[in-house]
Formats: C-alpha cells, sequence, structure tokens
C-alpha cells in the first residue's frame, strides 16, 4: 500500500513539474497553423522563421516607393471584388498591384486598391505632413497601437518600428489569451542563444516582429536592393515568442524611456515565469 501511494504521488508530482515547463503541442490552439499555449501566466508559440515589420516607420512607405517597404507590401489590386495577394494569386499578384497603383495615382481614384499598410482618408492615402519625419515624401504608416496624446492623421500617432521593438499577433491569439495593446513579450532565438523584449503593437500573422526588435535579437533587417534600403531580412530559423497579458509599461513618445520600461517589465516578468531556463525548455 505504502509503495502504490508512494507511486502515485511520485507521479503526479512529476505530471505537475512537466505541465510547467513543456510547451508546444500538448493542449494547444492552431492559430495561422502555429501550435499556440499557455503556460502559468503567459502565451506563447514557436514560428520557423520571423519576418520584418517596418509598418510605424516613417520611412516605410514612400511616395516615391523607396522606402524600408515596397508599396505592394501595404496594398492590393481589387479584380472582380477580391484582392490578390501572395496566397490566391502567386504568379501575378506584383505586376496587378503596381499597375493598379499607377493607374490609381494618376487618376485619384483608388476604388481598384484595398490600402492596409498606410492610413487613408475618404479612400485616398494619407501623406506626412508638418511635424511628421518626412513631410511630403512618405505616407503616414499605422500599427494597431497608437500613442496617446498624439494628433491623430500623423504618423507620430503610431508606433515607430525602427525605434520600438514590437511583435504582431493576430486578433485570435490575442482574443484567447487576453493579449491588448502594449503588454511586454520576451523573444527568444535558440540558434543564437539570444532573446530581446518587446511589446504588441501591430495585427497580423504570427511570426513577424519589427525592424528594433531584429536589431535587438542580433539580426540586421536591412538589405540594400537597386541602391534602396529595404526591411527584408527576416530570420530564416525557429524563434520562440512568449507574451505576458496584463504587462504593459505606458506608451511614450520617448523611444528611450519606453525602451527602457519594456526592458525592466519585460525582465521582471520573464524571471517569475521561469527565466531563460524555461525559454529553452520551452523550444522544440
Amino acid at each position: 500500500m505504502r509503495l502504490v501511494v508512494f507511486t502515485l504521488i511520485s507521479i503526479a508530482y512529476a505530471s505537475a513539474a512537466q505541465s510547467e515547463i513543456v510547451c508546444g503541442s500538448v493542449g494547444a490552439t492552431k492559430i495561422n497553423g502555429v501550435d499556440t499555449w499557455k503556460s502559468g501566466s503567459a502565451a506563447g508559440f514557436q514560428t520557423n522563421k520571423l519576418n520584418v515589420d517596418a509598418d510605424g516607420a516613417p520611412d516605410s512607405y514612400r511616395v516615391d516607393g523607396r522606402g524600408l517597404s515596397y508599396t505592394c507590401d501595404g496594398i492590393s489590386a481589387i479584380v472582380d471584388g477580391v484582392p490578390q495577394t501572395p496566397n490566391n494569386n502567386p504568379s501575378n499578384w506584383q505586376p496587378l498591384c503596381r499597375s493598379a497603383w499607377d493607374k490609381a495615382r494618376q487618376s485619384g481614384d483608388y476604388s481598384g486598391l484595398r490600402i492596409f499598410g498606410f492610413l487613408t482618408k475618404n479612400n485616398k492615402p494619407v501623406i506626412q505632413g508638418e511635424g511628421d519625419a518626412f513631410p511630403g515624401k512618405a505616407f503616414v504608416t499605422t500599427t494597431s497601437m497608437s500613442i496617446p496624446g498624439t494628433p491623430d492623421g500623423t504618423q507620430r500617432h503610431y508606433v515607430d518600428a525602427n525605434e520600438i521593438p514590437y511583435v504582431v499577433l493576430p486578433t485570435a491569439f490575442t482574443t484567447k489569451y487576453g493579449v491588448h495593446n502594449g503588454d511586454v513579450a520576451v523573444v527568444y532565438w535558440p540558434t543564437k542563444s539570444k532573446y530581446a523584449f518587446a511589446v504588441f503593437a501591430d495585427g497580423g500573422r504570427l511570426g513577424e516582429a519589427s525592424v528594433k526588435l531584429h536589431q535587438d535579437i542580433g539580426n540586421d533587417p536591412i538589405v540594400v536592393r537597386d541602391g534602396v534600403r529595404r526591411a527584408k531580412r527576416g530570420i530564416e530559423s525557429s524563434v520562440l515568442t512568449v507574451v505576458f497579458p496584463g504587462s504593459a509599461p505606458a506608451p511614450s513618445l520617448d523611444s528611450k524611456q519606453w525602451r527602457a520600461d519594456i526592458g525592466k517589465i519585460g525582465q521582471a516578468e520573464l524571471d517569475k515565469w521561469g527565466g531563460t531556463d524555461k525559454l529553452k525548455a520551452c523550444t522544440k
């Protein structure tokens, strides 16, 4: 009897310990084809790469097309009522996009486009004005998070991808795990054994983060193509992202202070959650 009781207790203890450190397919929810999970106070996922997001950066979408992002990264041509994307038209979406954009710029009629990468007013893209970094030279590019106390319709209203480390999350993830704009995350790159802290600041698919986050974690996301700096060098290996709901520091136009707050809160949350040992345990 003693042996049976001892065995049952041992199994229960081992199971509880395992549930605290194992993060992955067991009990996971698929979002964007990726296993997502809850572990203690955090929610996380592991992707096989990390793309670059330049949204919110003043030089992301330039009027002349020579920004960190290609113009067609933020727009789609509409054909027979359907936006043409790399998913539904992989061989022809770019030519269609470029043609529709050129036509819209010449005519002033943007009804043949779906614009999602930058701000619009009356279905026309908004160009940066006085007080912004590139007045008259770049479109106002948006993030799902905005900075309180800043004027609507300006570039400084949005989170600058060049200055603030942020991660991109879809609504399905934020809703399921109770994540809100500005909540802190840690991003871990096992190949380099490096991690960096970020905030949730833009909507999209899992596996994407700002220019600044890439730099902080040790990846140079900038490539030069035809003499133009583009934010296109992502990480082509496994990356773990862990988000801490309810941990948001106050956003600020003072990027240095905001980054310091992100790092301070992020480290405290990571330590409470289990530290770097748990990050490593949660990688496959």
